[in-house]
């Protein structure tokens, strides 16, 4: 049978010498990873409203130059 101590799970101890990877995860990384996250579906998104709008493969891409050219 199934006791609550059997299904309790012991943390996986971080390793602290140089060259480990430690299985830790902050909020500024999980930040990270949800922005990421909901950018790269956005693009998505508005490309396909976009393409909508201008209704041709042609102007969609100089749309795209044209911003890419005023984002950087």
């Amino acid at each position: 049978m199934h006791s609550p101590t059997a299904a309790r799970r012991e943390p996986v101890p971080t390793v602290s010498q140089e060259g480990e990877f430690h299985r830790e995860l902050g909020l500024i990384d999980a930040t990270a990873i949800v922005a990421g996250s909901m950018i790269g579906s956005g693009i998505f998104i508005v490309s396909a409203d976009v393409a909508r709008t201008v209704g041709s493969p042609g102007w969609l891409l100089r749309v795209w130059v044209l911003s890419g050219v005023l984002t950087v």
